[in-house]
């Protein structure tokens, strides 16, 4: 999976040079902003965009990219050079819905630059069209059998193809659940910008894509979790989720960029998760954790069929509760599944469970 990452990476476009000092993205906003985006501010100001595309913060991705979507409507009167800076600018800022658009569009009307082939391949295995990006590959080797990058991808996808038969995506409506790969690095690093995703999942603070790598390594060597890459229809990659699976027992959580929260795409990914492990993969029940203090996910957990057990986990984790969905069992059958759930997963996880109400108190006991 490594080396289809090492090719995505190849396949960027070297940036255009320096331009002249005193323009940031934000001067650069409000220039084509006051032109109201009119096609020679673009054929003037798009290339100085492109130069300090790597210096766009994630704050100010979706900002950025509504804009260039407005503006690729009228693209067809704008001259070449300005669709070509729209197709470099989608990919620098893996705006991979509107690239594929923009390149079939130049590709059907024979205007596609032969440099572009690498950015389409590269948008399809993005948006999980894994076999429409090895055709494409395959076509731009036989056409140019020095093309390094086209024969290299090739065989890339071709593992990586083979690697997602053992844990195939999950088709729904308007979302897809695609295997979570090493080349999802950066569609991963510009929804995970907001630290509260990693505090609330419990999920580490990348120091870089060496460290994403090799935790990634690690999930999938683990032999009983997977995870998937939600990819929407119009945006690609908005969050994630994953499941570990122990005999027919889950444990699953999801994330969502903080510019795609609150629409419902949470549940819906995670209803195809658990409905795929019901039905492919048996799963009777699955668990799920949360922090107190985080009612949406309390809430969206509660749609899709969960209920809050009457129990927690001890300190330091009792601000965390505990939910289920299966079918209904006594409280002693959980915090069992849940212990050997925990030790399978190597967690020093204890449990408090309440015991019977005395006349005056009422106590807990630890569970392990």
């Amino acid at each position: 999976m490594h080396a289809i990452a090492e090719m995505n990476a190849a396949a960027q476009l070297e940036p255009a040079d320096e331009s002249p000092a005193g323009l940031s993205l934000s001067t650069l906003w409000d220039a084509l902003a006051s032109a109201q985006w009119s096609l020679r501010a673009q054929q003037r100001w798009l290339p100085e965009v492109l130069a300090r595309a790597h210096e766009l913060v994630p704050e100010s991705r979706i900002a950025w990219l509504l804009r260039l979507r407005e503006a690729s409507h009228s693209a067809w009167a704008a001259p070449a050079s300005v669709r070509q800076t729209m197709l470099q600018l989608a990919s620098a800022w893996c705006d991979w819905p509107l690239l594929l658009t923009s390149c079939e569009r130049m590709d059907a009307a024979g205007e596609l630059p032969a440099w572009a082939g690498s950015l389409m391949a590269t948008a399809q295995l993005r948006l999980g069209e894994s076999q429409a990006a090895l055709s494409r590959c395959r076509a731009m080797a036989l056409l140019d059998p020095q093309d390094r990058w086209a024969t290299g991808m090739h065989d890339a996808l071709q593992q990586w193809i083979a690697f997602v038969e053992r844990a195939p995506p999950i088709p729904g409506d308007g979302l897809r659940l695609e295997p979570l790969g090493h080349h999802h690095a950066q569609d991963f690093a510009n929804q995970y910008f907001d630290p509260a995703i990693a505090e609330r999942c419990c999920l580490p603070t990348f120091a870089d894509h060496a460290h994403w790598h090799r935790w990634l390594d690690q999930c999938w060597g683990y032999g009983d979790q997977r995870l998937y890459a939600v990819i929407h229809a119009e945006w690609g990659f908005v969050g994630s989720v994953s499941l570990i699976l122990h005999d027919d027992i889950g444990l699953f959580y999801y994330w969502l960029g903080r510019d795609f929260q609150g629409h419902g795409l949470g549940p819906a990914a995670a209803q195809l998760l658990l409905e795929d492990a019901r039905v492919q993969r048996r799963m009777r029940t699955c668990y799920a954790k949360v922090f107190e203090y985080n009612t949406p996910s309390r809430r969206a957990l509660e749609k899709l069929g969960f209920d809050a057990l009457d129990f927690r986990p001890a300190p330091p984790n009792a601000d965390e509760m505990l939910y289920r969905r299966g079918p209904a069992q006594t409280r002693q059958g959980s915090v069992e599944e849940l212990r050997a759930l925990f030790v399978r997963m190597g967690l020093d996880t204890r449990i408090a469970v309440p015991l019977p109400e005395a006349p005056t108190t009422r106590s807990m006991r630890f569970d392990r």
